[in-house]
């Protein structure tokens, strides 16, 4: 650790070598409706020459960097708006703030409207990571976990699981709104969405109370392009590849106060593998040995489509609705060989042939109103969602002998239903300039219910009967209420700070049908959080954080539904765990050189009554993998990433460095190590529409409780193309192309056993997109637009 806090003193020092540079801040508001004008285009010019630019963020808020003493000119322009020229900006020694700076609507007809924003690939903002996705070729033709590994501090490994600076315990927003597959797996979620339509992603590592307490190492929203133009106009996108092939299009139309848009697509995937086991285990003096390969190849499959629309009642009243549907499907076949062998038993060879499903439809509805007044920045909202969801699995299997004769068959059903409805109050108020309150109210109101029924058959025959030991029908019912208070302040002395509370009441009742004894709950937790910040001279800015957050446990941790579809080995959940709490605190530090850029964060997070994965073993050497609270979990690190730009060509990269340690008492185990994930993204721009771009990362080995697993490396390059007067863009990217598969190694052991693996991913790839843009339109401001955003569940794996 040493090494590490001497690196972040060099970097401090390294900002003092630079000229003296003075920040230029304010507001962009309408003239007419009082609101932000977010995305507005910010220019800072002296004699008429360009120095620097910059766009506004969702309050409408500016800041200006390169400045120094002198005199000079600030000019505002947004599409839909009247050109605005600040004349005799004079700066001194000290920050300069404009306040609020009123802009006002043009009726300009457009023919065609083609709008460029100049960001960078990464923004550090005040309390959040914004990765720009829209500006990266290489996602082209790719799903969302595609976009996710380029971003520094998240890992996601080749079966689509998502960490956060080590930890899964994370929340995934969509457009700041939940999806209730998340609840389920992350990984199929990502899968569905395709890396075109990806406008930004957010990384918010320290979230405000605001949010909602969930997400123990922080929250990643995904934020899908929108269109706010006047006219009918839309898109088409198309792409093909080894592992997968993707048809997306949306249609927007907007007259006056009325907008509505649409989007819909189908998506496919495709993958392959194989895996190695050889597991050794001695419960109670009896042993049993293992070998086990397997192969298993698998494609899916998801439709889904979106309608929204909003109405602006006036100038200060606006509603909303919107209507997701969706609809997929996931199929694996497994082909499992098993040489198995007990203490004075002679070694028993079979193969197992394993057919799995995973269905799963719903729909959500969102209704939204907001009111604005007259002073600017003050708002209320409320919020509701009501959704459905079904997620049903099964599978079927055929166990052979060494003679390839069946003697055993296997099927199961399960049915799942989750119903969730949720209201939510807010009210913002800008107490002044520099000062804002917030406040406000949400409840959650959840009931989940999950049927399932196992049956087989001996000796090959056709006819199953059920097995009632294995079957139960479980209900749950869940409802979070919650209220928060923040306080934010930037002050002209260069001072920031964003404290709040959260309280949040979680009721629980869970019933089962098949004998076992219902139970209930009831828990409050209160979640405080504060950050302070600091602007320094020359382009440095220092931020101080803390927050606690808790992690509840969802349905596919909580089913006790019990899948023996495997041989030798049984997967379920546990009704009875508790939730996590996390304690966090991080420092940042920023520095901006020229076209470049510097961030160090060095974090500390430790969890209590941590939820693991644990093996257990009986006597004839069946394991059981379930979830326990039952482990601490505590990891301190170092993020350091950075940017660059000379000329045409753009670069930016990060190391991630940290150290895990997890210990349980109650297993006598105790595992830890040094972790690290380094990447790296450049992009060279030819002119004429072409461009090129490289990406790439490695992980090294993750601990777990109870053993670990190897590294592994990923990288990518793509092209892109504009034709038919920048209509339309042609793609086309390779992925790992230098080797056809890789393997990852793993190492698993306790009291009673021990465990290797060796695992082969099937991950080189090509993809070949087209994309195309259509449509007359006028330009028409944007406003902004707020919805539900319940972040507080813990997703399976």
């Amino acid at each position: 650790m040493k090494k590490l806090l001497l690196c972040t003193l060099l970097l401090g020092a390294t900002g003092s070598l630079f000229a003296q540079k003075i920040k230029i801040t304010g507001f962009v508001l309408d003239s007419t409706a009082n609101k932000p004008v977010e995305f507005a285009t910010v220019a800072l010019l002296k004699d008429n020459t360009p120095i620097e630019g910059t766009t506004a963020d969702e309050r409408g808020k500016f800041t200006l960097t390169k400045a120094t003493k002198g005199n000079y000119q600030v000019k505002i322009t947004f599409v839909g708006y009247r050109d605005k020229i600040i004349n005799n900006v004079k700066t001194e020694n000290e920050d300069l703030d404009l306040g609020v700076i009123k802009i006002g609507q043009s009726a300009q007809q457009l023919q065609e409207v083609t709008v460029v924003e100049q960001k960078a690939l990464f923004e550090e903002k005040p309390d959040r990571l914004v990765y720009n996705a829209e500006k990266d070729i290489t996602i082209k033709g790719g799903n969302a976990g595609d976009v996710l590994r380029k971003i520094p501090s998240i890992a996601v490994d080749m079966d689509g699981n998502v960490e956060l600076r080590g930890s899964a315990n994370i929340k995934v927003l969509i457009n700041n709104k939940p999806s209730n597959l998340m609840a389920r797996s992350i990984a199929d979620v990502l899968k569905q969405i395709p890396a075109d339509d990806i406008k930004q992603i957010e990384v918010i590592t320290s979230p405000s109370a605001k949010y909602d307490a969930e997400g123990t190492a922080g929250i990643i929203n995904i934020i899908t392009k929108k269109n706010s133009i006047q006219g009918i106009n839309g898109n088409a996108d198309l792409s093909v590849g080894r592992w997968n092939d993707r048809m997306n299009g949306s249609v927007n139309y907007r007259q006056k106060a009325i907008g509505i848009s649409a989007r819909g697509g189908f998506n496919r995937w495709r993958n392959q593998g194989g895996n190695e086991s050889n597991r050794v285990t001695n419960v109670e003096g009896v042993s049993s040995a293992l070998f086990q390969t397997t192969t298993f190849r698998g494609d899916g499959e998801n439709g889904y489509g979106t309608i929204s629309a909003d109405w602006d009642i006036d100038s200060l009243n606006r509603m909303s609705a919107s209507l997701n549907l969706y609809d997929g499907k996931n199929g694996m076949n497994f082909d499992y060989l098993n040489d198995y062998s007990t203490q004075g038993v002679t070694n028993q060879y079979f193969t197992r042939n394993l057919y799995r499903i995973y269905d799963w439809q719903g729909n959500t509805l969102n209704l939204d109103y907001t009111k604005t007044f007259k002073k600017p920045r003050r708002e209320f909202n409320v919020l509701t969602m009501f959704s459905k969801e079904g997620e049903d699995s099964f599978y079927k299997l055929d166990q052979a002998n060494e003679n390839k004769a069946i003697n055993y068959r296997e099927k199961s059903t399960n049915y799942s239903a989750n119903y969730e409805g949720t209201v939510q109050l807010d009210f913002t108020n800008p107490l002044d300039s520099v000062s804002t309150m917030e406040i406000g109210v949400k409840s959650i109101f959840r009931n989940v219910k999950s049927d399932y029924q196992v049956a087989n058959a001996i000796d090959g025959s056709t006819n199953f009967e059920n097995v009632p030991a294995l079957a139960n029908v479980f209900e749950y019912a869940q409802q979070v209420a919650s209220s928060y208070l923040t306080y934010s302040r930037t002050s002209k002395n260069k001072w920031g700070i964003n404290a709040g509370v959260r309280y949040e009441h979680t009721f629980i009742n869970a019933e089962f049908l098949a004998g076992k004894v219902p139970f209930s709950n009831n828990y409050g937790n209160i979640i405080p959080n504060i950050s302070l910040s600091r602007s320094l001279p020359k382009n440095q800015k220092l931020k101080i954080s803390y927050t606690q957050r808790i992690q509840r446990p969802m349905l596919w941790y909580l089913n006790p539904y019990v899948n023996a579809s495997e041989p030798l080995m049984t997967y379920t959940g546990n009704p009875y765990l508790k939730p996590e709490l996390t304690h966090s605190a991080e420092i940042n530090y920023n520095v901006y050189i020229k076209e470049s850029s510097i961030n160090t964060s060095l974090f500390m997070r430790t969890t209590n009554n941590a939820i693991e994965r644990i093996r257990t073993f009986d006597q004839e050497g069946v394991a059981t993998l379930a979830f326990q609270n039952i482990a601490q979990n505590t990891s301190y690190g170092l993020t350091l990433s950075g940017n660059t730009k000379i000329k045409k060509f753009t670069a930016n990269g990060a190391v991630n460095v940290y150290y895990n340690i997890l210990n349980s008492p109650a297993l006598q185990a105790k595992n830890e190590n040094l972790m690290y994930r380094f990447n790296v993204n450049s992009s060279y721009d030819f002119g004429k529409g072409f461009k090129a771009q490289f990406f790439g990362f490695f992980n090294s080995p993750r601990v777990m409780l109870q053993g670990k697993v190897s590294g592994f490396a990923y990288y990518n390059v793509g092209f892109q193309k504009e034709i038919m007067n920048k209509k339309a863009t042609v793609g086309l990217g390779f992925d790992n192309f230098l080797a056809p598969y890789f393997t990852q190694n793993g190492e698993f052991s306790g009291p009673t056993f021990t465990q290797t693996t060796k695992s082969r991913y099937y991950n080189q790839g090509w993809r070949l997109s087209f994309s195309y843009q259509f449509g007359k339109m006028t330009s028409q401001p944007q406003r902004s637009k707020k919805s539900i955003s319940n972040d507080d569940k813990k997703s399976g794996d």
